[in-house]
């Protein structure tokens, strides 16, 4: 994602006395009012664009400097506050002539209504206006047209008075107004996470080199009693190269930093579910993160819809970017069939009211995470459905039971919900590889793991149909929830 910015259109009607006087000096001020009672009223229209910046990695213009205590919990994120220095330009374009700044601050002031008190002011640093500035006081909704009072200025605009009407022009695909989240991306109250640190006991951490355990049913025992509890483990001493890793972590910030443009030339769609995608949805709520998935057996295979009905077999292929060119990894992985994902969560200006990705479950058998050290991964715990934050653990991988393990084990272990939280400072990435069987398996209760005391609670379901149709809701919000492996469930 790019830095998340808004482009006003700001046109200023104002009226000020025509004792023109650029000078602030004491003697030059006092020579101002002597003329003021003579002086004509003079009325000047301004015409610029207003850049707010206020996410990202670079140029950032408005930061967050408070908050209420109930921020987290508001639907219009009442009570946060935004220090900005925005640059003015005189064309649309952000590269153009910087005319002056807006310095100031902005407030989220309505608890029922998404709106902001807006107090700053405008400080020209070039032309016939340099050195003054005018002061805008006032109300701004979130709306496409917003009006606000200027109340003052200095300099050119002492005692001026008039009107500032602002027009959204742009935004970027994350953004529609300063410092707001767009609707799309807002959890409901319920689901929105607490920012607040919190010390809790974490998964459980498995060493599986064989000096920490010469019994393997030890090690298997440990294991199951993870999946059993808590369904999410995180290993150490796995195997996997580090340097491995790392080459796939280097690459995948090599590509997520480029251009959004250039990384929508191999962006996913229905029909081929490979490639880059920027506004996955979770619970029918948009996630904040953009991805790059690819298979590791190339091409795959996938019924053409979930209906029963339909035979049609859809062939999935792997799109690779031009840049950068260590990009393609189907050479680090051989005789795998499997999907991997790179996941790029950007800082966030609202961590409150947005998440990384909703609560899920996976729909696979499992899911292996190497994840940085910036965090945001949480686990709801079985016991108490408390959110537990997966501390990272250097060099570990994270790995959890997915629902088609829950539907095999005929619920001996059981796919747990977990989110992703985001932060409003760095930027975090995460590289899963997801494990699913075949488009062709019919996913149902191992027939070792049934009898008559324990009969089977799923009824069987085709995993291609099932993935086709829970993959439907990534590119849009549904009006039904989707299909999940209760909906298989043997009452």
């Amino acid at each position: 994602m790019e830095n998340l910015a808004i482009l006003l259109l700001v046109i200023f009607l104002v009226a000020m006395p025509m004792a023109y006087c650029v000078k602030e000096g004491a003697e030059e001020v006092d020579e101002w009012f002597d003329k003021l009672p003579y002086a004509k009223q003079k009325v000047t229209k301004l015409h610029f664009f207003f850049h707010d910046r206020f996410a990202g990695k670079h140029n950032i213009t408005a930061v967050r400097v408070a908050h209420g205590p109930d921020t987290d919990k508001s639907p219009t994120s009442f009570g946060l506050v935004f220090i900005m220095d925005d640059p003015l330009t005189e064309r649309m374009n952000p590269t153009s002539k910087e005319l002056g700044r807006a310095q100031g601050l902005y407030a989220f002031s309505g608890r029922d209504e998404l709106s902001l008190l807006m107090s700053f002011n405008l400080v020209f640093t070039t032309g016939e206006f340099n050195g003054s500035t005018l002061t805008v006081l006032g109300r701004n909704p979130a709306v496409l047209h917003r009006e606000m009072p200027i109340v003052g200025g200095s300099g050119v605009f002492r005692m001026a008075r008039g009107v500032a009407s602002a027009k959204l022009r742009s935004f970027n695909m994350t953004t529609v107004s300063m410092g707001e989240v767009d609707q799309a991306f807002i959890q409901s109250i319920e689901h929105r996470a607490n920012l607040d640190t919190i010390e809790i006991e974490g998964i459980p951490l498995i060493d599986l080199s064989l000096s920490h355990t010469t019994d393997i049913n030890l090690l298997v025992s440990e294991i199951g009693n993870a999946c059993k509890n808590w369904g999410f483990f995180q290993v150490i001493n796995h195997g996997v190269p580090l340097e491995l890793l790392e080459k796939i972590k280097v690459a995948a910030k090599a590509f997520f930093d480029q251009p959004v443009e250039e990384k929508r030339k191999v962006k996913r769609d229905e029909m081929n579910a490979m490639g880059y995608h920027e506004s996955e949805h979770t619970k029918n709520v948009r996630d904040w993160k953009e991805v790059f998935d690819f298979l590791i057996n190339d091409p795959s295979f996938l019924p053409a819809s979930p209906e029963t009905d339909d035979d049609e077999i859809r062939t999935l292929t792997n799109q690779w970017p031009e840049t950068p060119p260590q990009f393609r990894l189907n050479g680090y992985f051989e005789d795998h069939t499997t999907m991997m994902r790179l996941n790029h969560y950007p800082p966030c200006p609202c961590p409150e009211l947005a998440l990384g990705v909703g609560r899920h479950k996976d729909a696979g058998a499992l899911t292996i995470v190497a994840q940085d050290d910036v965090g945001g991964l949480q686990v709801r715990r079985k016991s108490d459905e408390v959110w537990v934050p997966v501390k990272p653990t250097p060099n570990a991988l994270v790995i959890n039971v997915g629902d088609t393990i829950q539907v095999w084990s005929n619920e001996a272990y059981e796919s747990v919900e977990h989110r992703v939280v985001v932060n409003s400072e760095r930027e975090r990435f995460s590289i899963p590889v997801f494990f699913f069987p075949s488009h062709y398996v019919m996913v149902k209760p191992l027939e070792e793991l049934v009898n008559e005391g324990n009969p089977p609670k799923y009824k069987p379901y085709n995993f291609g149909k099932f993935f086709v149709a829970r993959n439907r809701s990534d590119y849009k919000k549904l009006e039904v929830q989707n299909i999940q492996i209760s909906d298989f469930k043997i009452i």
